[in-house]
């Protein structure tokens, strides 16, 4: 059984800490104490690829050298400063040999006489230097910094001290007001001295001197494929990076952490300097004094394999913190040649993090959707037992009534749950790599091969499916009987007492990435019958609207008493024999034609419509040849949602032609999810109905939609 979703490598080479203090910038600590530059092996396209070479990379001396920039707080600093020789310390010129500072673990003697130390170095480059490009000026506190050196980058989140000597704002101190004018007595020295008490207040808080470190810096340090550079980047940095540095600033804040650590880690280091002691000696010393340095070496152990890393923090109170890169559980579509490969992930486009209006929202699970777990149950439940949090009890019973064949809302109105409650616990056991949401396994639904499925995987896979499924046939068999003919998956099974053993089966080849749902699509489609019947009409309410109008205004001339007339008017009326102006001979003029015009139209319009062949309603509008029809092409409304005026009409006329009420209900209640991104299997669900009698009425539809079926 597939325990754990695909994951591939950040590229994370190393982790440091690096400060600046009144004495200046210090490289602090790093880990890996010997890390490696070498690049991630990257993944094969597909699964069915049967060469695993690496892919070669573009050689990076090939390309042009690129300038300096400053681009949304990152800092980019290329090829130019990679000329630098930042470990020339590390060698020697003339005849003495050359010495890999990563092989390193004991101190020696250069022939020039310098004393090399083996935590001096970080890779290739001398920490001498890379402490000082890596503390940056305050214009950088709290925004992205990246520095890159060929092929390395340097990622982090600096943070810097306020200029108030502080490490956070003080909250303002509640006390009465006193009246204008009233004072007491040493008033005027308490303000004299207001200056001075804020200097001191970093040192009076602990009895610390909380003004040695002026900002410090986590790093992390990638080396990634230049095609993924910028996402690999970004993600670490969104999710880990940022975070991490923005945690240590409030311990630093609440104890004075950070500075307390640093300077503990740097005396270890300088006395270790001055005793020649190993590298390999020094760190595990470190690692076991130093909370921060094992914090660092969480993080790190954790984040380059792509794991969740917990981290605590003995302030006070004690600061736990979760840190992971988010992995996907399924991908919507195959990679293409320029996208990371993540063979053996499962291929859907079943988003369970969509809202009832089709958003996609990731603090939103989906009701609809069902909970697969990734382990065995009993090893999951296993684990949440031994944690024993206040959580632990909540998501074992969430664990055990949680069926992948059952809704959340099915799972929560049979056993009387609160469904906002039981979501959130799903998504407990989403954040922690436990679990995945799926639609909701069914016998009747239709699965197939996924074209992502790993298999290089496929002997250990038939090993582990054996022992799961000792009495089933083997995967490579069962793997080609579903790959044959789509069909619904209930026909697999020999009898109805297999169909339980079946999903079960169903869900272990889902979990490993095997198999994914085929599933239904579907868009209105409009025949011209159609169109020509709701052209007709919008032409006769067109032509009646202008009659109307004309009868109107016809009737207005004709009785000119009809409407109220004010003292002034009657003045006017009584003097009726005054002759008419030029204006208003002319007026009347123009009125005139206009309205002689209009009329022409109308009658020309009239005309036109009494030629139209008056629509008759067929059976089946598919079928309609008539010669009026052979000019329209049939239309497709692609999203119901944004339909304009003749599209609503065209839905309209639809829903008349069905004479069975519950029939034509369900067309005005369905036809929401004929845009060809919500799958047809999900209508049951969504309404509350049973399987069998939403397909039954689909069935009536099919003659006025387009089908299609994918993953």
């Amino acid at each position: 059984m597939s325990s754990n979703l695909v994951t591939t490598s950040p590229g994370l080479i190393a982790v440091a800490l690096v400060i600046r203090s009144r004495d200046g910038p210090r490289f602090v600590f790093h880990h890996p104490p010997q890390p490696t530059t070498k690049a991630p092996q990257r993944a094969t396209r597909y699964g069915t690829e049967l060469d695993e070479s690496e892919i070669e990379e573009k050689n990076p001396d090939d390309e042009g050298d690129s300038d300096s920039d400053l681009e949304d707080g990152g800092y980019q600093l290329h090829q130019g400063f990679g000329k630098l020789d930042l470990s020339e310390k590390a060698s020697s010129t003339g005849k003495a040999r050359e010495v890999d500072p990563v092989d390193g673990d004991e101190h020696y003697d250069l022939p020039n006489g310098e004393h090399f130390v083996p935590w001096e170095h970080l890779a290739e480059f001398s920490t001498k230097d890379l402490e000082s490009i890596l503390t940056p000026s305050r214009a950088f506190h709290k925004k992205r910094f990246e520095l890159s050196l060929d092929p390395l980058h340097f990622v982090t989140y600096p943070i810097h001290v306020r200029e108030d000597g502080l490490w956070r704002k003080k909250k303002p101190k509640k006390g009465k007001k006193s009246k204008q004018g009233d004072t007491e007595p040493g008033d005027s020295d308490k303000k004299v001295d207001k200056g001075k008490a804020k200097a001191d207040d970093n040192a009076s808080e602990d009895d610390e001197d909380h003004g040695g470190m002026t900002m410090f810096n986590v790093v992390f340090v990638l080396n990634v494929p230049r095609d993924e550079e910028d996402q690999r980047i970004a993600e670490i940095y969104e999710h880990v990076v940022k975070t991490f540095n923005k945690a240590l600033k409030h311990a630093q804040a609440q104890s004075n952490y950070v500075w307390k650590e640093s300077e503990m880690i740097l005396s270890m280091k300088e006395k270790a300097r001055e005793d020649r002691r190993p590298m390999s000696w020094l760190w595990s010393h470190i690692l076991v004094k130093s909370t921060l340095a094992g914090a660092i070496r969480d993080v790190f152990d954790s984040i380059s394999k792509n794991k969740i890393a917990t981290v605590h923090i003995p302030t006070n109170p004690s600061l736990d913190l979760s840190l992971q890169i988010p992995v996907p559980s399924f991908l919507t579509s195959l990679p293409s040649a320029t996208e990371r490969a993540m063979p053996g992930l499962p291929v859907t486009t079943a988003n369970p993090f969509i809202d009832e209006e089709g958003n996609e929202d990731a603090t939103h699970l989906n009701k609809h959707f069902a909970l697969l777990l990734l382990q065995d149950e009993d090893k999951v439940i296993a684990e949440l037992q031994s944690d024993n949090t206040e959580l632990s009890e909540p998501l074992i019973e969430c664990i055990r009534l949680s069926k992948p064949s059952l809704s959340f809302l099915q799972v929560a109105q049979t056993n009387s749950l609160e469904l906002p409650s039981l979501l959130v616990l799903a998504q407990h056991l989403l954040y922690w790599r436990k679990a995945i949401a799926i639609p909701p396994l069914h016998g009747r639904d239709t699965y197939i091969v996924s074209p992502n499925c790993d298999s290089h995987q496929l002997p250990t896979a038939s090993m582990a499916w054996k022992r799961a499924f000792p009495l089933a046939p083997s995967l490579p068999n069962f793997l080609a009987n579903i790959s044959a003919q789509p069909r619904p998956y209930k026909t697999f099974a020999p009898s109805k007492d297999h169909r339980a053993t079946y999903l079960d089966m169903l869900g272990w080849l889902i979990r490993g990435g095997w198999v994914t749902q085929l599933r239904t699509f579907a868009w209105i489609l409009v025949w011209p019958e159609i169109i020509y019947e709701v052209k007709y009409q919008l032409k006769a309410d067109a032509l009646r609207k202008k009659k109307d109008g004309i009868r109107s205004e016809n009737t207005s001339t004709e009785n000119p008493d009809s409407t109220e007339e004010s003292g002034s008017d009657k003045v006017k009326e009584s003097d009726a024999d005054t002759p008419l102006t030029t204006e208003q001979v002319a007026q009347n003029a123009r009125l005139k034609r206009l309205a002689d015009r209009a009329a022409e139209a109308t009658k020309a319009e009239a005309d036109e419509f009494a030629n139209m062949t008056v629509p008759v309603p067929t059976d089946h509008p598919s079928f309609n040849k008539a010669p009026h029809l052979k000019s329209i092409a049939p239309y497709i409304i692609v999203d119901p949602h944004k339909v304009g005026h003749e599209e609503s009409l065209y839905i309209a006329a639809l829903g008349k032609r069905f004479t069975d009420p519950k029939v034509k209900e369900c067309w005005f209640k369905f036809c929401k999810y004929f845009n060809g991104s919500q799958a047809l299997e999900m209508i049951a669900l969504r309404e509350g109905m049973k399987r069998k009698e939403t397909w039954g009425i689909l069935m009536h539809f099919q003659e006025h939609i387009v089908v299609t079926k994918h993953w």
